[in-house]
């Protein structure tokens, strides 16, 4: 390091001091208020096997009791994962998911669908979803989003074909459950 850059670090790390620039406590704080609150919620792994499991109970209802086909074994893996939204986007550790089941082809006519909503809405009702919001309702074409509350958004709609699609809420994962404390930082040295 040559002397410029010396004296430059030290005048800008003697700046940083007497600004009082340095680390920013209350974000600090902010993390553990948040990360406590989290704690407070499942952890992702146990939110997602009960998500899913609430999913198949719908997929199957629907295809059993109002005729569909059935929908397209895609898996259980999420089709993404990110940070946290909003309040929560300072805890490293928390995260969403989201799902996408693919789809039945075969559509839920206007006569049926208020016996589908009721079925689905029941099962989501379960496991926590008890706001329901219409998001389209015209002739031939429907979709109504269950939200619970962490945040969770369960998207249940047909036209061409028929849909269901599922986001978490924020949660942390299971490793920041368990030690129920957020992660120390690792120095920036």
């Amino acid at each position: 390091m040559t002397i410029r850059a010396a004296v430059t670090a030290v005048t800008c790390a003697a700046a940083l001091l007497v600004s009082g620039c340095g680390p920013d406590q209350s974000k600090d704080g902010d993390v553990n208020a948040h990360f406590a609150e989290l704690l407070r919620r499942p952890d992702i792994e146990r939110v997602q096997a009960d998500y899913l499991a609430m999913v198949e109970r719908i997929q199957s209802g629907l295809v059993r009791e109002i005729g569909i086909e059935p929908f397209p074994d895609d898996g259980d893996e999420p089709v993404s994962g990110s940070a946290c939204p909003g309040e929560f986007s300072a805890v490293p550790e928390a995260e969403v998911r989201r799902y996408r089941f693919g789809a039945s082809p075969t559509p839920i006519d206007d006569d049926t669908w208020p016996r589908a909503l009721r079925l689905v809405g029941d099962l989501a009702a379960e496991r926590g979803f008890d706001r329901q919001d219409v998001v389209v309702d015209r002739p031939g074409d429907h979709e109504v989003a269950f939200r619970d509350r962490y945040g969770a958004e369960l998207i249940f709609g047909t036209a061409e074909n028929t849909v269901v699609s599922l986001s978490t809420g924020c949660h942390l994962t299971r490793e920041a459950h368990e030690r129920g404390t957020p992660a120390p930082e690792e120095p920036l040295y």
